[in-house]
């Protein structure tokens, strides 16, 4: 049995993260496209962004707070 990177519940299908958190990281992901049509900011931006948003809900900051502290600077644009 394999436990969410974040917070240690029951990860979903063989994935880094349980339920929750893998909702959020697809949110951020189906997001993304539609931040950088209209402000032209890339992955790490993004991310820094959405952490910085106080309507920006707990699990979704997880996953980006994660993603940025165990990738650092990313090439995804």
């Amino acid at each position: 049995m394999s436990f969410c990177a974040i917070c240690d519940r029951v990860v979903v299908d063989q994935k880094e993260f349980c339920y929750y958190h893998q909702e959020a990281l697809g949110r951020l992901q189906e997001t993304f496209e539609d931040w950088r049509k209209a402000s032209g900011i890339g992955w790490e931006e993004y991310l820094d962004k959405l952490c910085q948003i106080d309507e920006t809900g707990q699990w979704v900051r997880e996953v980006a707070e994660h993603i940025k502290s165990k990738d650092g600077p990313s090439t995804k644009t």
